[in-house]
């Protein structure tokens, strides 16, 4: 375990210096010693990669914590293991939480003992550190990645989907229908690569926990039609029918308007995407005791009940052959349920996985206070944009 490693031990005496140098070089280790703490940190400092340090609890000029404290601001990737002969939980407690990866008493390394223990540990600490540098360099590249999508993706899309409205909207000079044709295709990548982008960094602000809802009363009723708008144009192009369906009163919510019309166009486009030319999606709101009830409704392929649970985990992606070469991040459900969650909701989804049957989506959100004594009459199905 230890062949060609650089191990620094830190002991005031010589007589256990000596015994850890030669019980580690037995295990194939370089040794190099520090009798005091000046010694330790000239030793770390001096430009010496060192693999591994054994360090002394107590010192004749540095207390051990107070030495581990001041390693730990200059090199945060060496595993350093605390030996003491005074054995004690709250001086192990400490010395973890100051960057310790481990504790050895003393009385381990008797004269005539296997040492396994001993060795046991090292290793443990060796690999609790390897983990913590790992984990320190995958953050530092989610932020890298999360402002490399921020900063070098966002802008120039934004810029290239601006100068694109501005070709469509030049009347002096207007387009033949061929080049329509390949802007709107454009401008249809622009905006789907886009909605990729944001689903990122939501992704990145749920995982950093950084999500924020801003919650106002807000009309449901008014809140699902600007949501459909933008489906009934999507499902225009793919020849489907978009069917909601409102309650005659109003119903009012203690929401973050725009997120909660962010969930309800990520399950309308899921539904789309999903239900085949043709098709059709439906709509629904209702009131259910203190709860506002959205379900969004398509016909088609289904979800194999194998793939329920996990349906809503980040990355999800569908299985399923006939879908499987639909666009997408796996992120908008685990994005929809985030949201939902923060707001006190729940979202669920049932499907017999029948082609044709299709799947159901139902959110359920808390009323705001107003609108909790409130009995919304039997909903009644209504064109898009009508009450």
């Amino acid at each position: 375990m230890l062949t060609n490693m650089r191990i620094l031990t830190v002991d005031d005496s010589a007589t256990i210096r000596m015994f850890m140098r030669v019980l580690l070089t037995r295990h194939g280790a370089s040794v190099a010693e520090a009798a005091t703490g000046e010694e330790a940190m000239a030793a770390v400092t001096g430009g010496e990669h060192f693999d591994l340090i054994l360090l002394d609890l107590i010192l004749p000029d540095a207390d051990g914590i107070d030495l581990l404290r001041t390693i730990r601001m200059v090199d945060q990737t060496t595993p350093i293991v605390m030996l003491t002969g005074m054995g004690g939980v709250k001086s192990a407690t400490t010395a973890v939480q100051e960057g310790a990866d481990g504790y050895i008493e003393k009385q381990e390394l008797a004269v005539g003992a296997d040492h396994a223990q001993f060795f046991y540990a090292l290793q443990q600490a060796i690999e609790h550190r390897n983990g913590l540098v790992a984990q320190n360099q995958l953050l530092q590249f989610k932020t890298d990645f999360y402002s490399m999508i921020t900063h070098d993706l966002r802008n120039p899309a934004g810029a290239v989907q601006t100068a694109l409205k501005l070709l469509l909207a030049d009347t002096r000079e207007p387009l033949t229908p061929r080049q329509y044709e390949l802007v709107d295709i454009a401008m249809q990548s622009t905006e789907q690569f886009n909605a990729l982008i944001n689903d990122y960094l939501d992704f990145a602000k749920i995982e950093a926990g950084y999500l924020r809802i801003q919650p106002e009363e807000e009309e449901l009723c008014a809140l699902v039609e600007r949501a459909a708008r933008l489906a009934m144009l999507q499902c225009q192009t793919r020849q489907q029918t978009l069917t909601v369906t409102l309650p005659a009163c109003p119903v009012l919510a203690w929401v973050d308007g725009e997120r909660i019309k962010q969930v309800l166009e990520n399950l309308l486009s899921n539904a789309i995407k999903y239900t085949p030319e043709g098709g059709a999606v439906q709509m629904r709101l209702t009131v259910e005791d203190d709860y506002a009830v959205l379900e969004v409704a398509d016909n088609g392929p289904g979800i194999p009940a194998e793939q329920m649970d996990e349906l809503f985990s980040k990355y999800h992606r569908s299985g399923n052959h006939s879908v499987r070469t639909i666009s997408g991040t796996g992120l908008g459900l685990f994005i929809v349920k985030e949201i939902v969650k923060a707001h006190g909701g729940v979202v669920t989804a049932r499907s017999d996985g029948v082609p044709g049957a299709g799947t159901v989506f139902t959110v359920r959100l808390p009323l705001a206070p107003s609108a909790v004594s409130v009995t919304a009459p039997a909903a009644q199905p209504m064109a898009v944009g009508q009450r």
